[in-house]
């Protein structure tokens, strides 16, 4: 089975494009299932013989039952992605001659709770980036790659992992436009702020030195790009100052950056292709957002509500 896992992971990222995380959680989903069928089995599986809807069926309730290391349930987001997993191995499996019908209808469907996106009002961020951009010295290094990295962020609706791999060959400062590369490889071309721009400029300038095409936008001391956790580092220092009841991770600038966007009337579709999504659904989840906002404000202010 050893090798039929290393053929679909190969499959992942040569046909389906997807993102090395996503290859990676898919491969120790895949890894667990196969230790799974072989203590159950008593030998090693054999694919596609063994793919039985008992088996399949078996592996999610027992995972169902797994607890964390705080002897909690595994979340429901962890037991959708082990399931979507399997069947993703199952599918690959029926392209390659072998019916897997039985096996995937065997497999359950996983509810998973909505949870809303958590977003930062507006007025609150636009006076914290406001502060900071007027309090940064230009001998903080590391405070003006925090201040570029959540102008960027925001100003351009990225996700961390983009902004931590984009080049400068791939920001054209005179039209503000950036070609980001997203999921699955897939390339989008979005707008950038003229504060973004600024704030880069300030860090560059702080290093001493502006980054070649090939060079990282955001560079550590050491020259080379800094990782998505260390942004996400910096990004979480700053959000912080505004208490402990906004959210400080920096997908929130992402959040942010879409949710403002659609209070102000912009388009779905837009904002679906500014964010990089390939489905409509995922942006739609923004419009709850709004609507929520909508709602409670009519409630304060009708007099019938």
């Amino acid at each position: 089975m050893e090798r039929w896992i290393a053929e679909f992971l190969g499959h992942l990222r040569e046909n389906r494009r997807c993102s090395p995380a996503t290859e990676r959680a898919y491969g120790e989903e895949m890894r667990r299932f196969a230790d799974f069928a072989a203590g159950r089995l008593g030998r090693d599986p054999r694919v596609p013989r063994d793919l039985t809807p008992e088996l399949v069926a078996a592996f999610a309730a027992a995972r169902s039952l797994e607890r964390t290391a705080r002897r909690r349930p595994i979340a429901a987001r962890t037991l959708a992605r082990s399931v979507a997993a399997v069947r993703s191995f199952l599918r690959y499996v029926e392209r390659r001659g072998h019916s897997t019908t039985a096996a995937r209808t065997a497999m359950p469907r996983v509810s998973t709770p909505e949870t809303l996106p958590a977003a930062v009002p507006e007025t609150s961020l636009n006076a914290l980036l406001d502060e900071l951009t007027a309090k940064v010295t230009a001998d903080d290094a590391r405070g003006l790659r925090g201040l570029a990295a959540a102008e960027c962020l925001y100003g351009a609706g990225l996700r961390v992992g983009e902004l931590a791999g984009l080049t400068r060959g791939r920001l054209d400062e005179r039209r503000r436009l950036v070609r980001v590369l997203g999921k699955g490889s897939r390339e989008r071309v979005v707008p950038i702020s003229d504060r973004a721009l600024q704030a880069l400029r300030r860090f560059w300038t702080a290093r001493g030195h502006e980054p070649e095409a090939a060079e990282a936008l955001l560079a550590g001391p050491s020259g080379r790009g800094v990782t998505a956790r260390t942004l996400e580092r910096d990004i979480e220092s700053i959000l912080e100052r505004l208490g402990p009841s906004s959210p400080t991770h920096a997908h929130a600038l992402r959040h942010s950056f879409a949710t403002h966007l659609l209070d102000r009337g912009a388009d779905l579709r837009a904002v679906q292709e500014l964010l990089g999504h390939s489905n409509l659904g995922t942006t739609q989840i923004y419009t709850h957002v709004t609507r929520r906002r909508l709602k409670a404000a009519y409630a304060r202010a009708h007099p019938r509500a």
